[in-house]
């Protein structure tokens, strides 16, 4: 990056947390500073600030195939020690059917291979190179997909974690390139840098990422009894903070605003305010939109074929099965094997989160909908 024009604050350094990697400050960043600096012939995507990759559908393709071709040059491309790190997940777009079908018919399950087709019939209308999906190509996809930002793909930047709740970092266009600028107050060292993928449902997160995310989670859902659709936005730590139905203030804000959802983007809060935001939502809610939520939730749940507790146990005879597949096979690893039941207990994790978050929900809305009941009981009997 620094000797091809760009500029690479010495405060910040690749670490891992929690098994995951992303960029840690290693001293305190003050708001509004630059911590990275990346001129326009670095960005694979975007060539200039008058030649933007997002206003042209078309030309994300090209980005792929340009990418690809990078990928295939090896050590004689320009962005190889960019390309050759780069960490990609596994996502549902890959996996097989048996994988697939442990979603429970939970989205992504219809719109996985979204992007493939995307790809193939925009690249058959707008380009002259034909669109297969060799090894090169599927791999420039797929780090399109999970790791491009709005103007394409930025070394170093695509590093950053995706927090909405803990957002302390944005991107910066400029004529000559785009930098990565401290937001939201100043970061004290050893804190994480994160950046926003936007703000979307869990669903489409996983889909595209192929990870759910931490707080805070938009969920939703159809109830097949009305028709209607039904989302809810969690704001807990962990899962396994309420796994036991004990429901945390403000940890759930059902049928959420657009002015509601925004908040969650443009706000820099710790997480016990986002909860009193939600828990002042919830408050404002009528007694009817209460019940009706709880009871689609509830006929939700029953329609799913396992309940989360015995996902738990059964993600722990995956776990089993990788490992003795594992030590069987020693170096002579079955990688397809491995990589199916890897994919089978991504979905059923992410199943159990589902169907966590919608029990809290729903035992959210019964406590309050009880909690309304007896103020207007009590109200009454103060006006006789």
């Amino acid at each position: 990056m620094i000797e091809q024009g760009g500029r690479v604050h010495s405060g910040i350094h690749v670490g891992m947390e929690d098994g995951i990697r992303g960029i840690v400050a290693t001293t305190p960043l003050k708001e509004g500073e630059e911590l990275l600096f990346c001129p326009w012939k670095l960005v694979i995507g975007s060539a200039s600030l008058q030649d933007q990759m997002n206003k042209d559908p078309g030309k994300m393709c090209h980005v792929v195939l340009d990418m690809a071709e990078e990928i295939r040059l090896g050590s004689n491309s320009l962005w190889f020690p960019y390309l050759d790190h780069i960490e990609l997940p596994r996502l549902p777009a890959a996996w097989d059917a048996v994988a697939l079908n442990e979603l429970q018919g939970l989205g992504p399950t219809q719109d996985a291979t979204c992007h493939l087709q995307w790809f193939q019939q925009e690249c058959s209308r707008t380009s002259s190179r034909e669109p297969s999906l060799d090894p090169a190509t599927l791999r420039s996809l797929v780090a399109f997909i999970s790791r491009a930002s709005e103007v394409g793909m930025i070394p170093i930047c695509d590093l950053l974690n995706h927090h909405n709740g803990q957002r302390n970092t944005k991107l910066v266009l400029h004529e000559d390139g785009v930098s990565l600028k401290v937001v939201g107050g100043d970061i004290a060292a050893g804190k994480q840098l994160y950046l926003s993928y936007g703000v979307k449902s869990a669903a489409t997160m996983y889909r595209d990422y192929g990870f759910v995310e931490a707080w805070p989670i938009i969920y939703n859902f159809q109830d097949a009894t009305s028709g209607d659709n039904f989302a809810f936005v969690v704001l807990a730590e962990d899962n396994n903070d309420y796994a036991n139905n004990n429901a945390i203030a403000g940890a759930v804000a059902i049928n959420p605003t657009s002015q509601f959802l925004k908040g969650l983007w443009h706000a820099n809060m710790p997480l016990v305010e986002y909860q009193v935001t939600a828990q002042q939502h919830m408050e404002s809610l009528a007694l009817d939109e209460l019940l009706r939520f709880a009871q689609a939730a509830q006929r939700r749940l029953q329609e799913f074929p396992t309940t989360w507790q015995q996902d738990a146990a059964i993600l722990e005879d995956r776990t089993r099965q990788r490992n003795e597949i594992l030590l069987a096979a020693g170096d002579a690893n079955d990688d397809t094997a491995i990589s199916n039941l890897q994919d089978m207990a991504s979905a059923i994790q992410y199943r159990q989160a589902f169907k966590q978050a919608l029990e809290l929900a729903a035992t959210t809305c019964e406590s309050m909908a009880v909690a309304q009941r007896a103020t207007t009981r009590s109200t009454t009997k103060q006006e006789l």
